[in-house]
Order: C-alpha cells, then structure tokens, then sequence
C-alpha cells in the first residue's frame, strides 16, 4: 500500500470526525498537536509530506487544537464561531439563524466569523448585485475565468485587448492582492459573453466600469473567455477586526509557508483555517500588532503589512510582504493620526471598506438617565421633559460623539419638512426649552426638551439627531455655546441621521 495512503487511513483511524491539516514543516502544528511525516514518490524525485493531527483530548484541524474537556464546560470560541466537540470551534453560519440578522429588503452572505448584508439586484432574485465578479474553474477565489452577472445571468468577458491594467480591475473587485497572471483560460464558459474589448483606465471599483462596445457586443467565441490570477489574498474589514486570508494553494504554489506569517508585530500571528484559506486576523484599534491608523478627510483608514516566509526554512530569506488597508468611513475631518515605529512602506496594496459607526437613540424615563421606556409607542403629557441619550458603537476611544442638529417631525422621515429644530449647530435652539447635557466628552451624548406640540393637532412626534465624530487627542470637542454662539470647534460633517419615536401627547 502506498505510503500516502496508509497514512491517510491511519489519521482517519486516530482522528476520527477530527481533521488534519496538512502543512510545509511541523512548525506549523499546534503545541497540543502530533506531526505525521510521509513521503510521495514520484518518478524523479520523493517530496516529503507532513500533517498535524490534534491529540488524545484534542480537538480541531492540527493547527489549532482545543482542549475538549475544558470547553465542554465552558465557553472556547470567539464571536462568530460556535463550539463543536468533534471539530473544535467553527464558524458560524449567522445567515443560516432562523431570524435573518440582516434587513427584510437585502440578503445574508456569510464569512468567516461573521456575515455580510448584501443589497439585492433590481432584476435578479438571486442577491448579487449587477456587475457582480467571480472567477471560475481556478480552484481559489482569486484564479480563474472572469465571469460577471449581468441582467440576472452570468457570463464571461473576451480576451480582445485585454491588458495588465484590466486584470488590475479584476483582482481588486475579487478582494483579492496584485495580479500574477494578466491573461489565463481556465476552459470555456456557457451563456453570454457580456464584455469585447475591455479598457480600463486603473481607477474603476469594478470591471463593468470600464469602457467597452456595450454587454453583449461582442465578435468573439467561448475560446477567448479570459482569465487571471491574482495573488491568494482576501481582505474582510470587519467592525471590529481586519481579516487577511490566503490561499493556501496559492501560497504553497509560489513557495510560501502561508502558516508561517506575522503582522508589523512579530507576536502578532493568530490564524484560523477555512476551506483552503489561512485567515490572519487583527482588532481594529489603533496600535494593536502595529497598526496604523490615519485620516483621509473623510475616513479612517487602518494600515498594516502581513509578512509570509518561505517553505524552505533552512536558509535565510526575506519574507514576503503583503500590505493590506481598511477605510472605515467616519465622516469627520479630524485627524487620526498615530505615531507608531517601526514605520510601514506600502505600495500596491490590496484594500477594503468597513462598516459606518453604528448610532442609536434612546429616550428615558427621568433625569438619571438609566431607565428606557420599552420599544413602541410612548405616550407624555404636553410640557413634560424628553429624556434623550445617543451612544455610538467605535472601537476607537480616542473618537468623541457631538450632537450636531437635532429635530422633531410628525413622521419617522428625518427629511420631513414639517420640523421643529431643538440643537443647532450644537447648541441649543432655546435654553429655556433644550438642555444640551452631554455633548462631546464620549461616545455617549444627552440633551433634555420640552414636549410641546408641532402645530395646533395632537399627532405623534419622532425625534432625528445628526452626530459627527471628533478625535480628542487633536481637538477639544466639547462645544461651548454663549448667546447662540459657538466658540471654534472643528467642523464635522454628518453621520446620517437616527430617530426615536413615537412619542404621542397625553394629559394628566
């Protein structure tokens, strides 16, 4: 019996519903975690081939193993992954819930760890959106026949005048890094073929961005479906974290150990294993493993290099760099800069959005600020004192929430025009009826308002806030108000606008 499989009948023997990853050294294998070592004899030469298997009371795919007893009784794995005692911590299909976390209007994709709401198409049940890509028959997420979804079908784009700087358009909207192979055919696609003579110019979001005849003008057959290769890496920018993920075929390909990497902090290596792909992962806070953050005008963007070693661990070699940058949009023109040394050089990097901060309003019972009333209808007698608090989720402390402008409407429409303003500029409007008592000094914000009515009916109210964020360490950003003038503060532009409501007039 060959020696390969053997060893293969062996580690299903031992581990059972367990798994086993194989790897380039036993450096990569989990301290709790046995290195089986086989041979592949081929017809000139013999590779060695090495996997990691968890062991007795031991679970998970070798590179990292849990202790089975301990996290049967207590909780192992992070948010996103849920415990299994026969693998070990596993993601966690959120999509999968019987209540979507997701809006009703748009459709739940799920990642590592997490999920993504994606907003449907128009003309497509199917959730993607049109000018969709995905690259087909290349065995990663980043290598294959470029496909785009069009007018609710899938089709392929002709090689005609295809060039580096479209290949470029490809690997970026795949979230995946630099382009390894400009043009490729990975077999001949079916249906349409929606794109002839592409031409891009470097700048486009996504490839249906680029000139071209028109989708389906074409003088081509399936022969020239095009295809890339880019290289093995994903981003994910999550609101909490950065995911970097590798393709593990890819990564062996090119000679690299893609289990041996670190961020800008060589005590930075946390990974986990996900279909083919070795995930690294970093919170998103400013200095953590190295990071680091600056300001665009308009967004925070976070920056760090994820640094891969060869295969061949026996001689000295510079490790491979992979530079990688989330922009989260904060809708502030402070500034986020953080000094961090060692410095990073970055050039042609792959990059990705997160998430808005998130706002919520809340309105509560006294003064004290601790009680909310319950969700729905909230009903007050005229004259009585609204109670409304604002929290912001950030990760970043050293961001400061401001009330901007703050309103009452007669509809939960923030844009309605029938509106009576109760902060303005971030002051109040009039002291004797708005309290501004927390503005500035936290990711939290209060104010106080007298209910009174909008016009002469007793309908219901909402309440809309506009908020900015203003870092701290460069600004005071607590707005000082004499006489309906604000002294100098930094000007913000606003996040969009949440609501609370309604509130329906009573009497005592």
């Amino acid at each position: 019996m060959p020696c390969t499989i053997f060893l293969i009948l062996l580690l299903h023997i031992l581990i059972r519903t367990s798994s086993a990853s194989l790897v380039t050294s036993c450096d990569s294998c989990h301290s709790e975690a046995s290195c089986w070592e086989s041979r592949d004899r081929g017809d000139s030469f013999t590779s060695r081939i090495f996997s990691c298997v968890c062991r007795d009371g031991f679970v998970g795919d070798g590179l990292t193993c849990y202790d089975r007893k301990l996290c049967n009784k207590s909780p192992c794995c992070e948010t996103g992954y849920q415990w299994s005692p026969d693998l070990g911590c596993v993601d966690l299909d959120e999509c999968s819930q019987k209540s979507s976390p997701c809006p009703e209007h748009q459709i739940c994709s799920n990642r590592p760890g997490s999920y993504e709401c994606l907003q449907p198409s128009s003309n497509s049940r199917s959730g993607l959106s049109e000018g969709a890509l995905r690259l087909v028959n290349g065995g990663s997420n980043c290598s294959g026949r470029v496909e785009i979804f069009i007018d609710g079908e899938w089709g392929t784009v002709c090689d005609d005048m295809w060039n580096n700087i479209n290949a470029e358009a490809v690997c970026r909207q795949a979230g995946c890094g630099r382009v390894i192979v400009v043009t490729a055919h990975f077999g001949e696609g079916t249906g349409r073929i929606w794109m002839d003579d592409v031409k891009c110019l470097g700048n486009e979001s996504q490839l249906t961005e680029c000139e071209h005849p028109g989708f389906g003008d074409h003088n081509c057959d399936h022969q020239e479906d095009v295809g890339v290769v880019c290289e093995g890496v994903q981003l994910i920018c999550g609101r909490d974290k950065l995911q970097v993920g590798l393709d593990l075929k890819t990564m062996q390909s090119l000679g690299l150990d893609p289990f041996s990497g670190h961020l800008a902090a060589r005590n930075c290596t946390r990974f986990n294993v996900h279909w083919g792909v070795v995930w690294y992962e970093v919170e998103a806070r400013p200095g953590t493993c190295g990071n680091i953050v600056t300001n665009n005008g308009t967004h925070a963007v976070f920056r760090n290099n994820l640094f891969i070693y060869s295969a061949n661990n026996e001689s000295f070699l510079l490790p491979r760099k992979f530079p990688f940058s989330c922009f989260y949009p904060l809708e502030t023109d402070t500034s986020l800069n953080v000094a961090v040394r060692p410095t990073l050089e970055w050039e042609h990097g792959i990059s990705g959005t997160g998430a808005k901060p998130r706002a919520f309003m809340f309105l509560f019972v006294d003064s004290s600020y601790s009680s909310t009333y319950p969700p729905g209808v909230v009903t007050l007698p005229v004259g009585s004192p609204l109670y409304v608090g604002v929290s912001v989720e950030e990760m970043n402390s050293n961001l400061m929430v401001i009330l901007e402008n703050c309103f009452a409407t007669p509809t939960s429409n923030p844009e309605d025009p029938i509106r009576h303003p109760l902060i303005e500029n971030k002051c109040s409007t009039d002291r004797r009826q708005v309290s501004v008592v927390q503005s500035g000094t936290s990711l939290q914000a209060r104010f106080t308002a007298l209910l009174f009515l909008l016009g002469e009916e007793y309908r219901k109210i909402y309440l809309h806030c506009r908020l900015s964020l203003c870092d701290k360490t460069r600004f005071s950003c607590v707005p000082v108000c004499r006489s309906r003038e604000l002294r100098s503060v930094p000007s913000l532009a606003a996040l969009k606008p949440i609501t609370a409501g309604p509130i329906v007039y009573g009497f005592h």
